[in-house]
């Protein structure tokens, strides 16, 4: 094989997982043409909607910075300006521009693929990486989900990549002076991670973190020993400088962000973290949606060992040969563990504050590197390398795991969105023939706060009662028409009037409700049928005495 062939056998690789993240980007455009949104992306339609000012209060008294709802709002306004927001030929609900609005960072990050990644990693790590940060575990759903994820994997991701070209600065490796672009670059990145989600602000530090000791590092070991030291110096002012900009940008939410610490320390949904906290973020990054929980179960353990064994490889290379890729790889790759660290520190002094979600911000760092180290064994085999046998079929194989489960969990994707998209609509017929004078009871909040959403979009006040329990506070004041039911009584009270009662049930808990209306008060209730909204089956009932 002549090295023609093999460069461009490793381009045509590369190529192919290309143009399959392109092809998942355009099915979930596709998939983004729907109304359908669940509890959390409620918040983000609301709070989009308000002017600036009111959005920052709102998001002030949540648990999350303001930047993403600002970058939606900017979005839906702008569309909705060009008469691309309705419910016309041609036009979109504002649920769709707010999906449209999630995909945008996937392709923003192709382009950093194709260009930064690519220059410096090859074009196969590109591909690779393009492909999984798209498919891998957990990822395809964020491509359409109405929340910050997506936002904070650019966001962070691209703010390690300009982190890299300063260093390579700092270290003379590349161009020298002052590198002015990427150090704009970066704190731009770094303040928009900060201001998207607390824990890209994790995520952010960290890269920071690595950054400034690396640079003093290498000062320390070598700088010293050169003439050209003064070039150096220029961008490490710059990495300095970036820092310095990304502190003082944040200052002005930092009462906000105390705030909200205050009122986590008080109360959070959080479950209990420890121990098997890590074990759960194992699950939720290498568990792949397959239908054999076994199948399932051992791809993800196989995935772990290979990644793991690979990620050794690196370091002995780093420490032996000091090459700046292996040295990199592991930069990217110490982002996610650092995060999970972070969390759980953050857990112990605080309260519960981690989920597996909040490690989604440091995902792109983390399969850069994955992507980096399996091409790299994989170069080793087209350019025939003698030895290194384990590698070579530890990165062949770590390949074709990717391809495999990106190809399940996007197939799997596909399947549930188009199944929801069917779903949305036959609900949304049965909520159209509601009249605005039927009293409408729900058990639980999250279906409440959806079914006042869907039915108060158009011209008519709809109300709809949540039975014995009471509305999150911020849904209640952004959301028209949610009410409360505290006793059965004013159920039958409803019915005796001669209203029209239906009760919208979720979980086996309406079946003991039901039971008890029916043995207080003789409320006798009829099935009209089972709806989806996104992720919330329940029942219709129709009530009557």
């Amino acid at each position: 094989m002549t090295k023609r062939t093999k460069i461009t056998a490793m381009q045509h690789l590369g190529l192919i997982f290309f143009a399959a993240a392109i092809y998942c980007l355009i099915r979930s455009i596709t998939l983004s043409l729907t109304t359908d949104i669940w509890y959390d992306e409620l918040f983000t339609m609301e709070f989009s909607a308000r002017p600036v000012k009111e959005l920052i209060g709102l998001t002030a008294r949540d648990v999350h910075p303001p930047f993403y709802y600002m970058i939606v709002r900017f979005f839906v306004l702008l569309c909705n300006g060009l008469g691309l927001v309705g419910d016309g030929p041609m036009q979109l609900g504002a649920e769709s521009i707010a999906k449209l609005v999630s995909v945008l960072p996937f392709f923003i990050l192709l382009i950093y693929a194709a260009t930064n990644i690519r220059k410096r990693f090859g074009i196969l790590p590109a591909g690779m990486f393009s492909f999984a940060i798209i498919t891998m575990p957990q990822m395809p759903e964020y491509t359409t989900e109405i929340r910050m994820y997506s936002w904070a994997v650019l966001f962070v991701t691209a703010a390690m990549l300009h982190g890299f070209n300063l260093l390579c600065c700092i270290m003379g490796r590349e161009k020298q002076g002052w590198d002015i672009p990427d150090g704009i670059m970066l704190w731009l990145y770094t303040t928009a991670a900060a201001y998207t989600h607390y824990y890209a602000a994790f995520c952010i530090g960290i890269i920071y973190g690595i950054l400034v000791i690396w640079m003093l590092v290498y000062y320390i070991r070598v700088a010293g020993k050169k003439t050209d030291g003064s070039i150096s110096l220029k961008a490490a002012a710059t990495l300095i400088v970036a820092l310095n900009l990304t502190v003082a940008s944040y200052i002005p939410w930092v009462s906000s962000l105390l705030s909200q610490v205050g009122a986590v320390k008080a109360n959070y949904w959080i479950q209990p973290v420890g121990l098997r906290s890590i074990g759960s973020a194992i699950k939720h990054l290498f568990k792949g949606y397959f239908i054999n929980e076994t199948l399932a179960v051992v791809i993800a353990v196989l995935f772990f060992v290979l990644i793991t064994f690979l990620f050794v490889r690196t370091v002995i290379r780093t420490v032996s040969g000091k090459e700046l890729t292996d040295a990199l790889t592991l930069f990217s790759f110490s982002v996610l563990p650092l995060v999970v660290i972070a969390g759980l520190v953050a857990s112990a002094i605080i309260r519960p504050v981690f989920v597996n979600r909040y490690m989604i911000p440091a995902y792109g760092c983390f399969w850069l590197a994955v992507s980096v180290m399996a091409s790299y064994e994989i170069d080793l085999v087209y350019k025939r390398a003698k030895g290194q046998l384990l590698g070579k079929i530890a990165g062949v194989v770590l390949a074709v795991i990717m391809i495999i489960v990106g190809a399940v969990d996007f197939k799997a994707f596909i399947g549930n969105e188009e199944y929801r998209m069917v779903n949305i609509e036959k609900t949304l017929d049965m909520l159209s023939g509601i009249s605005n004078d039927t009293i409408i009871i729900s058990n639980f909040e999250h279906v409440q706060g959806l079914l006042s959403y869907y039915l108060n979009k158009g011209d008519d006040e709809y109300k709809v009662y949540l039975y014995a329990a009471e509305s999150e506070k911020l849904i209640e004041e952004t959301v028209p028409g949610l009410e409360t039911i505290e006793d059965s009584i004013d159920i039958a009270n409803y019915l005796d009037a001669g209203k029209k009662v239906l009760f919208l049930g979720s979980f086996n808990a309406r079946e003991v409700i039901l039971q008890e209306w029916n043995d207080e008060y003789s409320i006798t209730s009829e099935n009209e049928g089972s709806y989806l909204m996104e992720r919330y089956w329940f029942d219709v009932f129709r009530l009557s005495r």
